[in-house]
C-alpha cells in the first residue's frame, strides 16, 4: 500500500505537469500532434460541406446574426432594413414570405413601437467576431469588378466561412494550453481528439461553424485559461481578457452569464477556499471593475440600438419564445432520439461520471463543474424550442465542452492507471466513441442522418449503414415496428382512380394507355380516402394495416417539414386513436437520402402501421393522401389497402 503523501505524489506527476517544470528533451509533443491531426480533420471537412461550394454560409439564424454588418457598413440602414427583402429574393439566404414579419424573414422582430420598426432578433455579439473577416472581404470586393460589394456576395460568403473555421482552430490551441496545466501530454492529446472529433462539436467546428456555439466554445476556452493565469499571477491585461471573453459570451447569448462562475469557483474546494477567492478580488478590485467595465462597453452598443429602436434599453427580441424554469425537459433534452445530447455524444457520459471523481481527487475542480453543468442544463433544456432545431444532437452543450474536459479528463485519468489491459480498453472505446461520430457526421452530411425528429427505430435501421431503402426511410415517419416476414396478407381495397370524377381527377402524368389519376397541390390538398370500420374489415387489434400508393411529381418538395404523406388513421367518434404518415416524395425513384426523391417517374410508396391493441369493432380506419404543406403538384394512382395477419409488437 502507498502511503497517502506518495500516493498524492504520484496522482500529482500524473495529472499536473506545468511546462515550465518538465524535464528538457522528456517530453514527447503528443498534445500538438494531437492539434495538427484535428487541424487535417476540420480542414478536410471544411473542403467538403456543401453550403461552402456553393457559397451559400449565411443562411437562416447566420443571417440574422450577420445582418448587423452589411446593415451598418453598407447599406448604412440598420433602423431601417429596407434592403433585406431584395437581398432575401436575390441570394435565398433564408425564408420569404413569414406573414407576421411584412419584411419577410424570421430574423427580424417587429419592436412593437410608433411608428413601427423592425429590431434585428439576434444581439450583435457574432457579428463583431465575423467583422474582422467581413472588412477583408469587403475591401476585396470594393476593390474588384468581379464581385458586387453588397455583403452577400462570393468574397463575403468565403470570409464568414473562414471565420468560422478560423476561430475553430484557435479554440483549439486555447484549449490545449489550458488543458496541459494539469494533464499530461498524453492525456492532453486524448482530450483534444475527445472534444474535437468524438462530440457533435465536430459539425459546430466547420460544416455549422458560423453558429454561436463554436464561438462560445472558443470564448469559453479562452475564460478558463485567463482566469488559470490571473489566479497565478493576478495582472491587468489577464483580467482585460476575462472581461472581453465573458462580455462577448453574453453578448452573444446572455444565459452564458453562468460562465462567470469560472473566475469565482476554479480552485475552489471548501467554504474557505470561497471565502479567500472573495478576499482575493476584493484585494484586486480595481481589476474586477476593470473586467466589469470592458463587459459593460462590450454591451453598450447593443443597449443603444435597443433603446434607439425601441425605446428601451434591455428589449426582449423574441417574441413569444420563452424559457419554462419550472418544468425544463431535463429528460428529453439529455436523452432522447430528438437530438438528446447524450443519445448523440454519448461519450460525455463519461465526464458525467468524472465529476463524481473530482469529488475525491480534484474538489477544488468539483464545485465549478457540478455548478455549471447544472445550471447550464436547466437553462438549456427550460427553452420553449427545448430540442433546438437545425441541431447534430442538442447545439446547445457544445459550448460546455471546454469546462467538461476537466471532469472527462480525472475520469480517464482513473482508467489509465489501473493497468496496461484497462488503459488499453478505455483507448479503444474512446476511438471507438470517435469513429461513431465521425461516422454519423458522415452520414448527416450525406443526407442519412437527421438527429431533429429521429425514432428510435429509425437510428437503428441507419446504424453503420451508408445506403437507405424504403423500409427504412418509412421508420423515420413513423416509428412502426416490422410487421412479420410470414404474416398473411389480404386486399381490402384497391382503387386506380378511373371512375371519379371532379376536382383533383386529370388524365395529366398518366402513364400511357393508363386510366386517369388523381391530382393533388395547394387546391386539392387531400385524395379521395378508403373509409371503413374495424369490424367491417373484418380485422382485430394487433394485425397490420398496409397502405400504398403510386406516386409522381414533376417538381420536387425538398422541405421534408411540407412533403405530402400517405396517412393511416384510426378514430373512435371525434376521438383520434392513432395516426401515421410516411413522407411519399422523399420514397419515389431510388431512396438516397432524407430529402431525397426523383422526379419524373412513377414509383409505389407504401408502409404498414399496426391496429391498436385497444381497437374496437367499431373503430374508423381512413387511409389516404395529404399534401396540405405544399403547393406543388402530387399525381397518385393505384391506392391499395391490405390486412396483414397478427404479429406482435
Amino acid at each position: 500500500m502507498l502511503s497517502s503523501s506518495v500516493k498524492n505524489s504520484t496522482d500529482q506527476s500524473l495529472v499536473e505537469q506545468p511546462r515550465a517544470t518538465a524535464a528538457p528533451g522528456r517530453s514527447r509533443p503528443w498534445s500538438w500532434l494531437a492539434v495538427a491531426l484535428v487541424a487535417l480533420v476540420l480542414l478536410q471537412q471544411f473542403a467538403s460541406v456543401e453550403n461552402w461550394r456553393e457559397k451559400r454560409v449565411t443562411k437562416y439564424d447566420v443571417f440574422g446574426y450577420y445582418l448587423y454588418l452589411p446593415a451598418t457598413f453598407i447599406y448604412h440602414d440598420l433602423a431601417g432594413l429596407s434592403f433585406v427583402p431584395a437581398v432575401i429574393d436575390q441570394y435565398q439566404l433564408t425564408n420569404r414570405g413569414n406573414p407576421a414579419h411584412p419584411l419577410g424573414n424570421f430574423e427580424v422582430s417587429r419592436a412593437r413601437t410608433e411608428p413601427d420598426r423592425y429590431v434585428v432578433k439576434y444581439t450583435m455579439g457574432l457579428a463583431i467576431l465575423y467583422a474582422p473577416f467581413f472588412a477583408v472581404a469587403h475591401f476585396y470586393a470594393t476593390h474588384s469588378s468581379a464581385y458586387s460589394p453588397d455583403g452577400y456576395s462570393p468574397p463575403y460568403q468565403v470570409a464568414a466561412y473562414l471565420a468560422g473555421l478560423a476561430y475553430a482552430l484557435l479554440g483549439l490551441l486555447l484549449l490545449r494550453r489550458f488543458l496541459r496545466y494539469y494533464f499530461s501530454e498524453g492525456l492532453t492529446a486524448l482530450l483534444l481528439l475527445v472534444a474535437y472529433c468524438g462530440t457533435n462539436y465536430l459539425c459546430y467546428a466547420v460544416s455549422r461553424g458560423l453558429y454561436s456555439h463554436n464561438f462560445l466554445f472558443v470564448l469559453h476556452a479562452g475564460t478558463l485559461l485567463l482566469t488559470h493565469k490571473w489566479l497565478q499571477r493576478p495582472r491587468r491585461r489577464y483580467a482585460l481578457g476575462l472581461g472581453i471573453t465573458i462580455g462577448l459570451a453574453i453578448l452573444i447569448r446572455p444565459t452564458e452569464i453562468i460562465i462567470a462562475l469560472v473566475p469565482l469557483l476554479l480552485g475552489v474546494a471548501s467554504g474557505a477556499d470561497l471565502h479567500g477567492r472573495l478576499a482575493l478580488l476584493w484585494q484586486h478590485r480595481g481589476q474586477v471593475v476593470l473586467a466589469g467595465l470592458v463587459v459593460g462597453l462590450i454591451w453598450l452598443p447593443q443597449l443603444m440600438y435597443w433603446h434607439h429602436m425601441s425605446g428601451h434599453w434591455f428589449y426582449d427580441s423574441y417574441p413569444g419564445e420563452t424559457f419554462n424554469f419550472r418544468h425544463p425537459r431535463l429528460k428529453s433534452g439529455l436523452y432522447s432520439f430528438n437530438n438528446g445530447w447524450l443519445t448523440y455524444t454519448p461519450v460525455m457520459l463519461l465526464a458525467i461520471a468524472g465529476i463524481a471523481v473530482l469529488w475525491w481527487r480534484r474538489r477544488d475542480l468539483f464545485w465549478l463543474s457540478a455548478s455549471y453543468l447544472a445550471l447550464h442544463v436547466w437553462i438549456a433544456f427550460s427553452w420553449w424550442c427545448w430540442w433546438y432545431m437545425d441541431s447534430f444532437g442538442s447545439r446547445a452543450m457544445v459550448q460546455t465542452y471546454p469546462l467538461l474536459c476537466l471532469p472527462l479528463g480525472y475520469f480517464l485519468l482513473e482508467l489509465l492507471k489501473r493497468g496496461r489491459v484497462a488503459a488499453i480498453a478505455t483507448v479503444a472505446v474512446l476511438a471507438g466513441f470517435i469513429a461513431l461520430n465521425m461516422f454519423q457526421f458522415w452520414q448527416l452530411q450525406n443526407g442519412i442522418f437527421v438527429s431533429e425528429y429521429m425514432t428510435q427505430r429509425y437510428y437503428l435501421g441507419i446504424l453503420g449503414k451508408t445506403q437507405l431503402t424504403k423500409d427504412i426511410l418509412a421508420k423515420f415517419d413513423t416509428n412502426e415496428p416490422d410487421p412479420p416476414a410470414a404474416a398473411p396478407a389480404r386486399s381490402v381495397f384497391v382503387d386506380n382512380f378511373s371512375q371519379g370524377t371532379g376536382p383533383g381527377y386529370t388524365a395529366e402524368q398518366a402513364p400511357a394507355g393508363a386510366a386517369p389519376v388523381f391530382r393533388v397541390d395547394g387546391q386539392v390538398q387531400y385524395s379521395p380516402a378508403f373509409r371503413a370500420t374495424l369490424g367491417s374489415l373484418p380485422a382485430q387489434p394487433g394485425e397490420w394495416v398496409q397502405a400504398s400508393i403510386k406516386a409522381f411529381f414533376p417538381d420536387k418538395e425538398y422541405n421534408i417539414n411540407q412533403m405530402p404523406g400517405l396517412v393511416i388513421e384510426w378514430k373512435r367518434g371525434d376521438q383520434q386513436l392513432k395516426w401515421q404518415s410516411v413522407r411519399i416524395t422523399n420514397k419515389v425513384g431510388p431512396p438516397s437520402t432524407v430529402y431525397g426523391g426523383t422526379a419524373g417517374v412513377w414509383d409505389t410508396v407504401g408502409f404498414a402501421s399496426q391496429i391498436p391493441d385497444d381497437a374496437q369493432p367499431g373503430d374508423q380506419l381512413a387511409v389516404y393522401v395529404r399534401n396540405d404543406q405544399s403547393t406543388k403538384a402530387l399525381y397518385l394512382d393505384d391506392m391499395s389497402v391490405r390486412i396483414l395477419g397478427a404479429g406482435t409488437k
